[in-house]
């Protein structure tokens, strides 16, 4: 029996986490300024906690049951909304809600009108990831993971915390004004662009971004080597 957890075909869960979070060493530097600006904090060690979180726990869905029965099967149940009520409940106001947004959306990018921020419980539960009680059906070898990688609020997390984040982001989104809309959304798509930078640069080793063939000239490890380069240089530059 195989006793790792994976975040793609031949990927080792705790391997792509771990390469996110280099990225995010790498990247947050050169984003803090703006940060601070756009999120209205000044205490720099809130923010670097809090994107810490945002990496570490971005993709725990992908440690329930199903997901991983279900790994390299063309339908995966959806995995970004579990990580995202976490975020909500753990992290402190004004920072869970465009962290929460962000890494809601960080597969779809549909935003607001997606079934991510609509209706996480519904899916949840016709994706089979809940038992009767409502309770996540986590992978056993998920419990054997350091804590900050599976925290103990996960073992009580249910689809009534989805249903929770859900309508609070969708009041946070959209019950104030115009003005304060628009600074919302620039919230969460710069958590949401930082969570991308370090997400894909770090999934380079996966398959499905292996470039094929000389006259592979598209394809997904082109996006991969763009989003590496644009790290690299935007650090290097930093860096001078």
């Amino acid at each position: 029996m195989n006793q790792s957890l994976f975040s793609a075909p031949g990927e080792i869960y705790e391997r792509h986490i771990e390469l996110c979070i280099d990225r995010l060493e790498l990247i947050l530097p050169i984003f803090l300024n703006t940060l601070k600006r756009i999120l209205s904090i000044n205490e720099s060690s809130q923010i670097e906690s809090a994107l810490r979180k945002m990496i570490l726990y971005h993709d725990l869905g992908k440690l329930t049951k199903r997901w991983q029965e279900n790994l390299g099967k063309r339908a995966l149940p959806s995995h970004s909304t579990i990580g995202a009520s976490l975020l909500f409940k753990i992290l402190p106001e004004n920072l869970r809600e465009p962290i929460s947004f962000a890494v809601s959306i960080h597969h779809t990018d549909r935003g607001i009108y997606g079934e991510n921020i609509e209706r996480p419980d519904v899916q949840a539960i016709l994706d089979e990831i809940v038992d009767h009680s409502g309770k996540i059906i986590w992978d056993e070898k998920a419990y054997k993971l350091e804590k900050e990688l599976f925290p103990d609020e996960l073992k009580k997390l249910t689809v009534y915390d989805l249903r929770e984040m859900a309508e609070g982001l969708r009041v946070w989104a959209k019950g104030n004004s115009i003005l304060q809309q628009h600074k919302r959304r620039l919230q969460a798509m710069l958590c949401h662009h930082i969570l991308k930078l370090c997400d894909i640069s770090a999934a380079s080793e996966r398959k499905e971004y292996q470039r094929e063939d000389e006259e592979d000239y598209y394809g997904g490890w082109l996006m991969v080597e763009e989003i590496k380069r644009y790290v690299e240089n935007k650090t290097n530059a930093f860096r001078r």
